[in-house]
């Protein structure tokens, strides 16, 4: 190699070392001017994670709860301690389970009373059901509520009762309610060739 060759790759060597020196300098003088913005995002940072966790761990904490007292309460519906704490970790489950105890008993006086009981729209509504369907008046009351999720299930067994009691006009008048979009037409429609 020539001196020319050498003192070239000195000064490329002096170069690329006089930028890394630059960068460090760039560096430090970043650090210096944004070390408190940097810190400070940092720590909000672990703080969230922290935070997340605890929250994930607290909420599978009252999940777990939950369970445990409503798998007690499918062992022994009577018991308060269980309902009570399947009533403060999961309302919703709470709900369910009181709709659908009151179901299993048979006892359609307690469907009043758990009535009050009841926040969620859908439980409500089969629970306005369940009551609607134990008279003819109940069903034609519920058929007329625009929102009722079973309506057109409602209709069916409005339908059926008529036919079973000799109204043929009234159960084909309300065949005619059950649009041709709902699942439960085909019924209707079959329902539709028996009645005369």
């Amino acid at each position: 190699m020539s001196l020319k060759d050498n003192i070239d790759a000195v000064k490329k060597e002096l170069s690329t070392e006089e930028q890394f020196l630059e960068g460090v300098v760039r560096a430090e003088g970043f650090w210096k001017k944004y070390k408190k913005l940097v810190i400070s995002i940092g720590v909000l940072l672990v703080l969230l994670a922290l935070g997340a966790a605890l929250y994930n761990m607290m909420k599978e904490k009252s999940l777990n709860e939950a369970n445990q007292a409503y798998l007690t309460l499918q062992q022994n519906p009577t018991d308060a301690k269980a309902l009570e704490s399947l009533k403060s970790t999961n309302p919703k489950l709470y709900e369910l389970f009181l709709f659908s105890s009151t179901l299993k008993d048979g006892d359609t006086s307690k469907l009043d009373s758990i009535s009050s009981s009841i926040s969620d729209p859908i439980l409500k509504d089969l629970l306005g059901y369940q009551k609607a369907s134990q008279s003819e008046k109940g069903l034609g009351s519920y058929i007329t509520k625009q929102d009722s999720v079973l309506k057109e299930f409602a209709i069916l067994q409005e339908v059926y009762t008529n036919f079973k009691n000799g109204k043929s006009k009234e159960a084909k008048a309300l065949l005619g309610q059950i649009p041709k979009t709902s699942q439960l037409y085909t019924i209707a429609n079959s329902f539709n060739h028996y009645i005369k």
